[in-house]
């Protein structure tokens, strides 16, 4: 677990692949837990701004205070954090320059998936690097739907690496995909943020 970032009203943490950002809904569920560890490193209550998936990594945001969790996680709901990931993918081609991808999306039990009657789902998206066989893409979900990501790349043909669940090829790395959270940009009034905080990618 490593903080990125701390002061009085916010603390960001750059979440390893395989952990859990909230407790899961089991008490004996034996995988880490974010939250669980930050609160203990700190020493009292933290409160999850956003959340990343159980394989996913990278930048996730906690507050130190009711208020501030309740300022900033109006950020999140306005769209006013920029989020943008780094993941790769098998394939080739892919766009160079940025495409909007939008869809209607609905929860299921455990997947995602696309319906008329589903809420609207923007997604930016572009490739960045490639080897011979894979790609690496930036992504930016301008909304906040559960499985975004992983549900648009599925549907257009480039299913990210590790996630078995729409696709992907198993890559032999239980509790991981190749997806990961790199960086947050933040508007002007933040709490004591930076502008931006930026993680190591992939």
């Amino acid at each position: 677990m490593n903080i990125v970032f701390e002061n009085e009203n916010l603390i960001a943490v750059d979440k390893p692949h395989g952990w859990l950002t909230t407790p899961a809904r089991s008490a004996d569920d034996p995988r880490p837990c974010l939250g669980r560890e930050l609160q203990a490193a700190v020493g009292s209550q933290v409160y999850p701004v956003h959340r990343l998936d159980f394989e996913v990594g990278g930048l996730v945001l906690f507050a130190r205070t009711a208020q501030a969790h309740r300022v900033a996680q109006g950020w999140f709901e306005r769209a006013e954090v920029v989020k943008t990931y780094c993941a790769w993918s098998d394939g080739s081609g892919g766009p160079g320059d940025w495409v909007e991808w939008r869809s209607k999306l609905v929860r299921g039990k455990k997947r995602t998936f696309e319906a008329a009657h589903g809420l609207a789902s923007v997604t930016r998206a572009r490739v960045v690097g490639a080897t011979a066989s894979a790609l690496c893409w930036e992504l930016q979900p301008v909304t906040g739907r559960p499985h975004q990501l992983r549900v648009e790349m599925a549907k257009h043909g480039y299913a990210i690496q590790g996630d078995l669940l729409y696709g992907g090829r198993d890559v032999g790395r239980p509790g991981w995909m190749a997806l990961r959270a790199v960086r947050l940009d933040f508007p002007a009034d933040r709490l004591g943020l930076p502008s931006s905080l930026v993680a190591e990618g992939l």
